[in-house]
């Protein structure tokens, strides 16, 4: 199964197959597009509830952030309570725990009903101070934890050999194989009359009283009453490019010589922080690391981020190899909590981004909230993570921020293209932004010295694109467009590749 880089996720082992089924009628209820965890997700959902849903992908299944997550599943967020109670007030923080345990229990029931064999796993979370000076966040996260009934207590262990000053227990969490529970779901999903279609990409798109009509690439027309993005940040322009950052996280995961003494998650208070949990699979046990997150486009060796994980992983543990390196990209909220709901002012458009490091867990959530609102019922935990909310303590300050570095780029990236004669000295298999007679080109040279020659300028809203050199990728730094050496698009919200240049 393919994902959005060049590097191979653990979770790729599976074979790639056709996972479109065959279906005849046109009109659909809901269409949703993006088949990760969310639409995926939701699309069994609904189909329960007696929905009529076509699942469209422009990829296979778990394309995206799914097939290179880490595929924690947690009760609490990168939010931390005491920030989400200083927010949104102890009612809000309360629902979320309750709504997250239904979240969580909606996964493990998806498990056992569906009989999927995705190495699902329940076990608990270790935070831990790593300074004297994380101390008192570390405090304030156990007191809101306690304060909220949720089951944390402070450890005098940690079941990973990282030094630590102080640490707690968070009970409930859990973990598995993301792409063999989405499978999982999909197979049932499928010999339950599902419609799904992949590798097929929307290439017109209308919504036009009160019904969505769009045109795939195999040339078929679809209309339905509602359509549900969930494909991080909706494509095109909208208030999501600021409410919204794109960020990239790595990871590895190493072979253990001997199984741990329990199956465990781990994270320190450093911002961005490092997280480790332990994975079962068959009789083998592995680490998966991660960390050194940045906000995509922004750093040009990315390759060195692999290589700090690394180093951080060879202090502190023994392992046998390491099987598997990627990167992958999520999006940060300007408030802390994610965007699922009504798209505003379109009553029948539907979205999910703004997770941050938490996907598994709010793309599960998400269709906990959308099938009620298909009913033109809003729930309470529908309100708080209405895309319509406004909350400027907890955001203005991110939205402005955000809003500077992608103005920033979109200035700046214009000047400092490199001035290279004649494309020579661009090494095999890298890229560079070159001014050419007064072009700017995003230009690439594979293994056999072949120039690829693209537009630098993000069709989305014209900022200039970065190489990504890990990936593969040319990754914009704006609103975290991505695409690869021949121009394609990877991820949204563009809505086509980078055009080919003549030079």
């Amino acid at each position: 199964m393919k994902r959005d880089g060049r590097n191979k996720s653990f979770w790729q082992t599976l074979e790639g197959q056709n996972f479109s089924t065959d279906f005849t009628d046109l009109v659909f209820d809901t269409i949703i597009v993006g088949a990760g965890i969310t639409g995926v997700t939701l699309a069994k959902k609904l189909q329960d509830s007696g929905v009529k849903c076509l699942l469209l992908d422009k990829e296979n299944p778990g394309f995206g952030t799914t097939g290179g997550t880490t595929a924690h599943i947690n009760n609490f967020y990168d939010a931390s309570y005491d920030e989400i109670i200083a927010n949104f007030g102890e009612q809000a923080a309360r629902l979320l725990v309750n709504s997250t345990k239904d979240t969580l229990d909606h996964i493990k029931k998806n498990v056992l009903r569906y009989h999927i064999n995705c190495d699902f796993e329940e076990c608990d979370f270790f935070l831990f101070s790593a300074e004297e000076s994380q101390n008192e966040q570390l405090d304030r996260i156990l007191a809101a934890h306690q304060q909220l009934g949720l089951k944390t207590l402070p450890s005098n262990t940690l079941p990973f050999s990282l030094p630590f000053v102080k640490a707690i227990r968070i009970e409930g969490q859990a973990q598995f194989h993301p792409l063999k529970y989405l499978l999982g779901l999909l197979d049932a999903f499928g010999k339950n009359g599902g419609a799904i279609l992949t590798n097929q990409s929307i290439v017109a798109y209308e919504n036009k009283e009160g019904e969505i009509t769009l045109k795939t690439s195999d040339e078929r027309i679809f209309t339905a009453k509602n359509i549900v993005w969930a494909t991080h940040i909706p494509p095109g322009r909208n208030r999501f490019d600021l409410l919204v950052a794109p960020y990239r996280s790595y990871a590895l995961t190493l072979k253990l010589q001997h199984a741990p003494e329990m199956l465990a998650q781990t994270a320190d208070l450093y911002d961005p922080y490092h997280y480790f949990r332990y994975h079962r699979t068959g009789d083998g046990y592995y680490l998966i690391a991660g960390g050194f997150d940045h906000r995509t486009g922004d750093e040009r060796d990315t390759e060195k981020h692999f290589y700090d994980l690394k180093e951080l992983v060879n202090k502190n543990f023994e392992y046998q190899e390491v099987t598997a390196q990627w990167s992958s990209q999520y999006y940060v909220s300007a408030d802390g909590l994610p965007y699922i709901g009504r798209m505003p002012n379109e009553p029948n458009v539907y979205i999910a981004t703004g997770y941050g490091g938490n996907g598994m867990t709010f793309g599960s959530m998400a269709s906990l909230i959308i099938p009620d609102l298909l009913l033109n019922k809003e729930t309470a935990l529908a309100k708080l993570l209405s895309p319509a909310r406004i909350k400027p303590i907890a955001s203005a300050k991110s939205v402005l921020s955000e809003g500077w570095s992608a103005s920033q780029h979109f200035i700046m990236d214009k000047l400092s293209a490199d001035k290279i004669d004649a494309f020579e000295n661009i090494p095999l298999e890298e890229g560079r932004i070159v001014k050419y007679e007064g072009k700017t080109f995003a230009v690439y040279r594979d293994e056999q010295a072949v120039l690829h020659c693209l537009s630098s300028v993000c069709p989305h809203m014209g900022c200039t694109v970065n190489w990504n050199p890990s990936e593969k990728s040319w990754d914009c730094p704006c609103h975290g467009s991505r695409f690869d050496i021949e121009g394609k698009l990877l991820n949204g919200p563009a809505t086509s590749g980078l055009q080919e240049m003549d030079r």
